[in-house]
């Protein structure tokens, strides 16, 4: 008897109508140099009371600057000349009886470079211009556990949000996204990004989402000049009307590309299995998500790529810039702290990485015992500002995000009736000193409202199979707004020596896929679903 095996991919074209597409590119990264508690921004010089999975210039550090970025010996991320750094908090299953695991994710990572236009709020048009070097930010609130956001979530509504706050759509520039391809029998599910702003309950992920979930974070993209926003780091940047494109409000006349984080995770891994998710800044409803960006290009790429790179397809070999690398994913950071070589990032263990208490809310998060560095950040020389910088252009610091002052933790919790609800954005003050005798303050009770009734979980199959049981492998390319994920179905085919002789024709299977897209929003116009 002989064995044959053959394959045929049917791709399926997605295509979003009646929605004018800007020019972007995904900055992919194959690899992460560390999964360690390093965060130079709100702990400078020292070590963060929680862990972050660390993406771009290997000479990331507790004090790392972009002059110290420049001089990386390799990036994790696909454009040699990018040695920006790019962090934001992993996530974790925590089991019934307490063990942590990490959640592995799916790379590539992307950071999207998205060249939005908009205007001022005067309505004078905006000239995108690259990040310069020494420019640093942070979107998402560490200590955020409660929502402030009106009306449903998910919505339906995709903005714009002219006549909500700055801390409203930073609420709403966070997404918890499910994953269905359509592989476990269930018909596949597109949501577009930015459409859930909070971590759904395990039970709804586990019934809804059989291929993970996409953790998604916008990046202001209006500025107002500085080059940092104190110790906050976000107040010289703001967002604009349809949270990564539209008009700026008063103040941030400049405009970036609007940056996104992009993170898959296999949360699949952990169907069937008693437990909960939680964020790796203890933050079990996904509202205190956050991410931060230290802008490191070498000189004068980044303003090329802005001006040069209009390709629609997002690729980053579309654009004749960028020198693309080999090897990204063996690059690791440098030097790591000789305290948190050895620490256990991955787990199995019995807490979070530094001993991260676990704080569902609905109050501010306090900051953990595990700190030790300071929330100034660092600056490079000659990084006090931009150019053409005023002082009427600052915005005030948001205080009410700051953590109250570190108190004894209580017994670590294990959220099983936690508030559902996940949006992300980082500020940190430093905390005012209080009595000993005074109570924290606390936020208002928020309660999300409840998700659609789940149907009966389900454990799909350890490896992708369709109804055959044949095995699947996919792949994704795009074309322009086209995207086109591949779906390869493998069959096992037994045949006589007599039968091989035979002219045979592969069996070809359309399937409809999922197809995620981003929400390239502009001025004057919404992102629509993919079909």
């Amino acid at each position: 008897m002989l064995s044959n095996k053959f394959s045929r991919a049917a791709a399926v074209a997605v295509t979003l109508c009646g929605t004018a597409v800007n020019a972007f590119w995904r900055l992919e990264c194959d690899g992460s140099i560390a999964l360690a508690r390093i965060d130079p921004l709100m702990d400078f010089d020292g070590l963060s009371d929680h862990v972050h999975i660390l993406k771009g210039g290997s000479a990331f550090s507790p004090k790392s600057t972009s002059e110290e970025l420049l001089k990386s010996k390799c990036t994790s991320c696909g454009v040699a000349q990018d040695k920006s750094a790019y962090w934001a908090p992993p996530l974790y299953f925590m089991g019934d009886d307490g063990t942590m695991e990490l959640v592995p994710e799916k790379p590539p990572f992307k950071a999207y470079y998205e060249l939005n236009p908009g205007s001022t709020s005067d309505g004078k048009p905006q000239t995108i211009e690259a990040f310069p070097n020494g420019f640093q930010m942070i979107a998402g609130t560490n200590y955020r556990r409660n929502s402030t956001l009106s009306g449903e979530d998910p919505s339906e509504f995709r903005g714009p949000f002219s006549d909500q706050s700055n801390d409203e759509r930073e609420q709403r520039a966070i997404g918890f996204n499910c994953m269905n391809y359509g592989f476990s029998g269930s018909p596949a599910k597109n949501e577009d990004a930015l459409y859930r702003h909070h971590l759904p309950e395990k039970s709804w992920i586990d019934s809804n989402c059989p291929d993970g979930i996409r953790l998604e974070l916008s990046f202001p993209s209006c500025w107002n000049g500085e080059m940092d926003g104190g110790e906050s780091h976000k107040s010289h940047v703001a967002y604009p009307a349809w949270i990564n494109g539209g008009d700026c409000p008063a103040g941030f006349d400049k405009r970036f590309p609007a940056l996104m984080f992009e993170t898959i995770v296999a949360t699949e891994k952990f169907i069937g299995k008693g437990g909960s998710f939680v964020l790796g800044n203890g933050d079990p409803t996904g509202y205190g998500y956050h991410g931060d960006f230290i802008a490191a290009w070498d000189e004068g790429v980044l303003e090329r790529a802005v001006s040069e790179c209009t390709d629609k397809g997002g690729e980053m070999k579309s654009c004749g810039v960028f020198e693309l690398t080999q090897d990204s994913a063996s690059c690791t950071i440098e030097n790591l702290p000789e305290e948190i070589k050895n620490e256990n990032t991955e787990g199995p263990m019995s807490s979070l990485p530094g001993d991260c208490e676990i704080q569902p809310g609905p109050e501010p998060a306090r900051k953990g015992k595990g700190a030790s560095g300071s929330s100034s950040g660092g600056k490079s020389k000659g990084d006090s500002s931009a150019k053409n910088k005023s002082k009427e252009d600052k915005a005030p610091v948001d205080k009410e995000s700051s953590p109250p002052p570190v108190e004894k933790a209580p017994a670590a919790l294990v959220p099983e009736s936690k508030p559902e609800g996940g949006v992300f954005v980082e500020t940190e003050e430093k905390a005012p000193e209080k009595a000993p005798e005074q109570a924290p303050e606390q936020a208002p009770e928020y309660v999300a409202p409840p998700l659609p009734p789940a149907p009966a979980p389900t454990t799909p199959p350890s490896a992708p199979v369709d109804a055959a049981g044949n095995v699947i492998r996919t792949d994704v390319r795009t074309d322009g707004r086209v995207v086109y994920e591949n779906k390869v179905v493998v069959h096992e085919v037994t045949v006589t020596e007599e039968a091989a002789k035979a002219k045979r024709t592969p069996e070809a299977e359309h399937v409809k896929r999922h197809a995620h897209r981003h929400h390239h929003m502009q001025h004057g116009i919404g992102g629509r679903r993919m079909r």
